[in-house]
């Protein structure tokens, strides 16, 4: 019976709760991992069931952590409820993520800091805690979530580019120095997403029809990145698939970034 590539591994989702971040971890679930969800809210906001909830009717552990990522005890209380309700850890998904969208000469210092905080303080906390247990194991897989916008960008998102450029400068860094203990830290960097955190951008013809001419690529007609296409990638990059790729990134923005 196939258990599934990822059947007895332990996994941490942040921002697990909603979009991405769910697609995530249903998808690692459905290979058979066991998955701790560390979100500010446990309610999905595309309503329904919660993430934790779906994950146990499929037979993987689950449960769910409030958490702040830009706070360092949320961060290293998720990671030890992880490792003390599971036993290990060999998985750390670092997805969650904010964005302002403003234009620059609106936007606050503090506002910009704050997107920092989160998506990229965030992904090093959520590195460096998972990290602490996995060197000592020498073995484990760590996803941080990066953006099409890591590579180019669009108006009124500075301060998401700046933090999603850095993403990818970060896990180049912590892929280099834990390299020897047999560590993958990669990056996914997903394109335009249909999820409620981009509806902004395509949840009116004028921005949906921005992102269909930036887009080349079409599936049965659609160009938007489904979450789930995000969840096959994690699912590649946490499984030993992809035991010989570190310090990379994913694009999976169907061509945005191709010409």
């Amino acid at each position: 019976m196939d258990m599934g590539k990822l059947a007895g591994k332990n996994a941490i989702v942040t921002g697990g709760s909603s979009g991405i971040g769910r697609a995530i971890a249903m998808a690692l679930a459905t290979e058979g991992a066991n998955v701790a969800i560390g979100d500010l809210s446990e309610s999905p906001r595309e309503g329904g069931a919660r993430t934790t909830d779906e994950i146990v009717k499929m037979g993987s552990k689950s449960f769910f952590v409030q958490t702040d990522v830009s706070k360092e005890g949320d961060v290293e209380k998720l990671v030890s409820a992880a490792i003390s309700k599971f036993g290990n850890l060999d998985i750390m998904v670092n997805n969650a993520g904010i964005t302002v969208i403003k234009s620059a000469l609106e936007t606050t210092g503090d506002e910009f800091l704050r997107v920092l905080e989160v998506n990229v303080k965030g992904a090093f906390l959520g590195s460096k805690y998972a990290l602490k247990h996995m060197v000592s194991r020498k073995s484990g897989k760590i996803i941080n979530l990066a953006s099409n916008f890591s590579f180019t960008a669009l108006g009124n998102i500075s301060a998401y580019v700046t933090s999603k450029t850095a993403v990818l400068g970060l896990t180049k860094a912590l892929a280099v120095e834990f390299a020897p203990f047999g560590i993958n830290i990669n990056a996914i960097a997903p394109g335009a997403t249909k999820t409620e955190f981009t509806r902004p951008f395509w949840g009116n013809s004028e921005g949906l029809n921005e992102l269909a001419q930036r887009t080349p690529f079409r599936k049965n007609g659609e160009f938007l990145v489904k979450p789930g296409d995000i969840g096959r990638t994690a699912v590649f990059l946490a499984s030993e698939d992809s035991d010989m790729m570190t310090g990379t990134s994913i694009l999976v923005d169907g061509g945005w970034n191709a010409w």
